[in-house]
């Protein structure tokens, strides 16, 4: 009998296991959080490009989100080899926020800029950052039957995007030329001059033809110099028409083979252009495209340089990520042959 009961008690203690429920969890409580989104325009670029990047979140009206997670926010970079890229390799920086006044919104976004110094394709690791949750909107019970109000601590997890950084050489460039090693050893022949008398008498002729030599060139170079025509200045104006012809040839070329190698002779042709044009300083050439037009935009027409931006954004991928064939490259000519010809005075007549 003794033993009927314990089993009887086994039986009942396993029924009221299965149902009763489960203390409260918060399933799937990130999802009902919000969402963070990380978005890059331009995937790629070359070493030391500013790559621009934009933070997007979204929370719920029940979340609250944890200032100390956007103070902590850090960019971190993976390579092929899966293992993180060297600090010295990577620098990142967001535009100023106020953490504790973001925290309060339940939409916002921040914005950054990122540098690379070695070339390779990295993945960006995820962000994440920490919620709070006030209202259970599953209503979920305690394991004694009332609502609980505590709240519930989530994480949201972005998105992971991959950025190309190319190479200071194209990739299929030659090989770098190997170390020429001599199959049979170097062997000095005697002279039969031994002593010091000898090795200072032909230091001393060494020493007279080396300065005869030097006096003769220095004359030759002199005389050639002198005689030689002033050379003429060209003219800002003149400089500019032979650009303008430059590009008009360059726009009317029929067959391009490699797109990206195209468009880096094409970019350094029209930044050269419009410095003359707008006499500003040469050493506003450098710099990637749209660093380039954001220096020059307030001595351009807004609409005009607006246009530009988007080109260059466009020409900076496509050089990027070395494309051969882009299926878009002949309307980037297409417009950037409209935009010169509005933008040059008789621009019809050039040839655009």
């Amino acid at each position: 009998m003794r033993r009927f009961s314990k089993n009887i008690l086994w039986i009942l203690s396993f029924l009221f296991y299965v149902a009763c429920p489960y203390p409260a969890v918060a399933l799937d409580a990130a999802a009902t959080a919000g969402e963070v989104s990380l978005h890059c325009p331009l995937n790629g670029g070359r070493i030391g490009d500013p790559i621009p990047f934009v933070l997007q979140v979204q929370l719920k009206e029940s979340a609250v989100l944890e200032p100390s997670s956007l103070s902590r926010l850090e960019m971190r970079p993976v390579g092929d080899n899966r293992q993180n890229l060297q600090k010295e390799f990577f620098a990142f920086e967001f535009a100023p926020f106020d953490h504790l006044l973001l925290s309060a919104k339940k939409s916002f976004a921040i914005k950054g800029v990122m540098r690379f110094y070695a070339p390779g394709e990295y993945r960006l690791a995820p962000l994440s950052l920490v919620c709070r949750l006030s209202d259970r909107a599953d209503n979920t019970s305690d394991s004694s039957g009332e609502n609980s109000d505590k709240p519930v601590i989530s994480t949201i997890v972005s998105n992971s995007i991959v950025v190309r950084i190319a190479g200071l050489h194209p990739a299929d460039s030659e090989p770098s030329p190997a170390l020429i090693i001599p199959e049979k050893e170097l062997r000095f022949t005697p002279t039969g001059l031994d002593g010091w008398p000898t090795r200072y008498r032909l230091y001393q002729y060494a020493i007279s033809f080396s300065f005869l030599l030097v006096l003769f060139f220095g004359i030759v170079c002199y005389l050639r110099r002198k005689n030689a025509p002033a050379p003429q200045l060209k003219s800002n104006v003149d400089l500019i028409k032979e650009m303008t012809k430059a590009l008009a040839a360059t726009l009317k070329q029929e067959e391009v083979k490699i797109h990206w190698r195209y468009l880096v002779d094409f970019d350094h042709l029209l930044r050269n252009f419009l410095l003359a044009k707008l006499k500003l300083p040469e050493g506003w050439s450098g710099g990637s495209g749209t660093a380039f037009v954001e220096q020059i935009s307030p001595a351009l027409d807004a609409q005009l340089a607006a246009r530009l931006q988007v080109f260059w954004l466009e020409i900076d991928r496509i050089i990027a990520l070395e494309i051969k064939d882009d299926p878009g490259f002949a309307e980037l000519r297409h417009e950037l042959r409209g935009w010169l010809r509005v933008y040059i005075e008789e621009g019809a007549r050039h040839g655009f």
